[in-house]
């Protein structure tokens, strides 16, 4: 989607109530600087999302799914035992310092 595709995406409301509304696509890409392309491409994308959704079909998101977030608890978990570890790296270091 290139940068003018995103500012339309960002607009889309507007366009849609502008549309209702009975204005060309024309006329809403002079008011916001779109190109009438670009709106006939949201607007059409937007009906056919709204009619397959008639349909019963459920759109999915798309792309990679967000990482699980974890818990604050299960952070101060791994904190800790990250900590533990870095103690136990550091004595271990000393002991052969020492020895030495």
């Amino acid at each position: 989607m290139s940068r003018g595709d995103a500012k339309a995406e960002a607009l889309s409301e507007e366009v849609f109530r502008r549309k209702a509304a009975g204005e060309t696509n024309r006329e809403i890409g002079a008011h916001f600087g779109l190109r009438k392309a670009q709106v006939k491409g949201l607007v059409n994308r937007q009906n056919r999302k709204q009619r397959l959704i008639a349909n019963g079909y459920v759109p999915q998101p798309k792309g990679r799914p967000h990482k699980a977030s974890i818990s604050e608890e299960q952070k101060r978990n791994n904190e800790l035992i990250e900590l533990r570890m870095q103690v136990e790296l550091l004595r271990n270091f000393l002991s052969e310092a020492g020895r030495r």
